[in-house]
């Protein structure tokens, strides 16, 4: 098999959970013998490849699904797609974007079949890589796409989570048992309501994670409502010696985006033997079922309440073990195989 990997333009400018999907999934395919190349748009022809594997449902992708469904070559999209109509009344922003928001989400529950970008590439692709199975039930729901499209191909982590150096740290920064989230500042991910949260709480709040480009008057936000427990320390290198141990040093770690298909933070996090506080939008029950706790985005209050019986109450034991067996990248890269296989009709698996 020769697969193409491709990305709307702007996507590693501000590096999230997304590129991080594309670079492990490549890494452990090329490990499996897969012929695996990032598609260059100024030298490669696309039907030099048998598949086109598409990150995002981004519309900028389009034109190249298109072309290479007119050259006969595969075309599998994973989607990374969730759409959560509580955004459009709770999430920082302007009155037009909120206005947008609630008739995106609208037109796609009355009109499914109302034509747009995104549903475009959906029908154009011949398979969907959702990373659970609500992903797919709703991309079938709001862009009445056929099930049979969908191949679940879950979210993964890389297995050295699992042996973090324990108080690097700490001792770098002289903070323990704090409150760690690691994600892109964004209204999407919801640190300023975070951030709220944790005025009734005494833990220094860590927050690890560059401000996505556009969005550096959130940033101010969050800033200027921050108090003095509250640390923002920017990027830090993805798997690095620093950013696993800041997994395994902190009281709790808390992902209070509006949605997450589960957020490759709390999958790392989990790994490395934190103790693990989630957002209930999105699939992450999917994940993680009764082995962490779940908290309202657009409750301050609640998200408090959350924290500190987190930090209260004991490791909830098998969580390390249950991401172990089921979500690592070598497991992922299985899974992506038997998806070509299928398009390509060499196997008689279903997802």
């Amino acid at each position: 098999m020769r697969i193409a990997f491709f990305v709307y333009p702007s996507a590693f400018q501000n590096k999230g959970g997304g590129e991080v999907v594309l670079e492990k999934t490549e890494e452990y395919l090329l490990k499996k013998g897969v012929k695996v190349r990032r598609f260059d748009t100024w030298n490669d022809k696309i039907e030099d490849f048998d598949i086109l594997h598409v990150f995002g449902s981004v519309k900028d992708c389009l034109g190249l699904m298109r072309v290479a469904k007119s050259r006969k070559v595969k075309v599998a999209l994973e989607s990374i797609f969730w759409s959560d109509f509580r955004r459009a009344f709770f999430e920082e922003g302007t009155v037009i974007t909120k206005a947008a928001m609630v008739a995106r989400h609208a037109m796609k529950t009355v009109l499914p079949f109302f034509p747009s970008d995104r549903r475009r590439m959906f029908e154009t692709a011949d398979i969907i890589f959702p990373n659970s199975i609500n992903e797919g039930r709703q991309i079938a729901r709001l862009f009445a796409i056929p099930v049979d499209k969908m191949f679940v191909v879950p979210n993964g982590v890389d297995p050295k989570f699992a042996r973090p150096k324990k108080d690097l740290f700490t001792g770098k920064f002289g903070m323990k048992d704090f409150v760690l989230s690691v994600g892109r500042i964004e209204p999407r991910k919801n640190q300023l309501t975070l951030i709220k949260a944790m005025k009734g709480v005494r833990r220094d709040l860590v927050l690890i994670g560059e401000t996505v480009s556009g969005y550096e008057w959130y940033y101010e936000k969050c800033r200027s409502e921050a108090g003095s427990n509250v640390h923002f320390l920017g990027e830090v290198a993805h798997g690095s010696d620093l950013h696993m141990s800041a997994y395994a040093d902190c009281g709790v770690f808390v992902l209070p985006g509006w949605f997450e298909t589960p957020g490759l933070a709390a999958l790392e996090a989990a790994l490395a033997g934190a103790k693990v506080v989630v957002t209930s939008g999105g699939s992450t029950g999917e994940y993680f079922g009764d082995k962490v706790l779940y908290l309202r985005p657009n409750d301050p209050e609640d998200i408090r309440l959350k924290i500190e019986e987190a930090l209260n109450t004991p490791l909830v034991g098998g969580l390390k073990d249950l991401v172990l067996k089921e979500y690592t990248w070598d497991k992922v890269a299985e899974r992506t195989v038997q998806g070509y296989e299928k398009v390509l009709g060499k196997s008689k698996r279903t997802g």
